[in-house]
């Protein structure tokens, strides 16, 4: 089926083929691809690393598929596939720019139509840090601002999410994805919730050994939370309701199966790295 089927350019296309050019980069350095599927995997990264090239600068649609503009989770997913590209130089700098000193934290998004938006602080933000993994600081892991986002994203949660009310010690709130969301529930995900976990045991494996104990226990408060959330069958949900914490939305949801396995993936290289630095 043709791509233009497939994907439409003006909706999410724009970060759908920026990060399958990069998860093609990092899938293309496995050993043991037979060179047929080698050659047309290369093919198929050769076209999306161009069309974001030629793109990138566009307005599009958000991951959620809800507001035209330019969006933090599409630029840095565009830095990342053309990493080896001087637009990716390009784009980072863009990106600085949606630092919002006065709210200490990364806005989510610049609207086509130049209103303001509800949305800007949006855990969309924290999902661009840990899809890409970047190396350096800047929109990184180990990017400050990124924290200081996440802190404002859990300030936000533990506010709004009746949930998040006298919760136990040594679990996290649970996350969504903006504030004033009226989808189902409205939140909290589990993929928000297991993103911001993985931030956290990102953020860990590039800290010195005295600062990596910190985010580990962060990363496992939020893995506590949808621990108590999940029901005994393992079955996770897109969402827990805000409320009363019983799943809502579309039922088995992938993305939220992926971010549970990503996050674990990134827990055990956190404790990986931790047990290397004290060996």
């Amino acid at each position: 089926m043709p791509m233009a089927v497939l994907i439409s350019p003006a909706g999410r296309g724009r970060s759908m083929m920026a990060t399958r050019a990069l998860t093609l980069t990092r899938w293309l350095k496995l050993p043991g691809l037979e060179p047929a599927v080698r050659e047309a995997a290369s093919r198929l990264l050769q076209a999306d690393v161009h069309y974001t090239r030629r793109h990138w600068r566009e307005p599009s649609y958000d991951i959620w598929e809800e507001d035209l503009g330019l969006h933090y989770y599409t630029l840095c997913t565009a830095a990342a596939a053309l990493a080896d590209d001087p637009a990716g130089a390009s784009i980072l700098r863009m990106l600085d720019g949606f630092w919002d000193s006065s709210c200490g934290h990364y806005r989510s998004r610049v609207l086509s139509s130049g209103a303001a938006s509800t949305k800007q602080l949006d855990i969309a933000v924290i999902l661009a840090a840990v899809h890409t993994d970047l190396p350096g600081v800047r929109h990184s892991p180990g990017d400050p601002r990124q924290h200081a986002t996440l802190t404002r994203l859990e300030e936000l949660f533990a506010r709004q999410y009746l949930i998040n009310e006298g919760r136990p010690v040594g679990s996290g709130p649970a996350m969504g994805r903006y504030a004033g969301d009226v989808y189902y529930s409205g939140g909290a995900y589990y993929f928000s919730t297991l993103g911001a976990a993985e931030l956290c045991y990102l953020a860990a494996v590039r800290m010195a050994p005295d600062a990596a104990q910190p985010w580990l226990a962060r990363g496992d408060a939020f893995l506590e939370t949808v621990r108590a959330f999940t029901p005994a069958s393992g079955d996770l949900a897109e969402q827990f309701d805000q409320k009363t914490g019983v799943q809502s939305s579309a039922r088995d949801l992938t993305w939220s199966y992926a971010a549970f396995i990503s996050a674990t993936a990134a827990r055990r290289r956190a404790l990986q790295a931790e047990n290397v630095t004290k060996s």
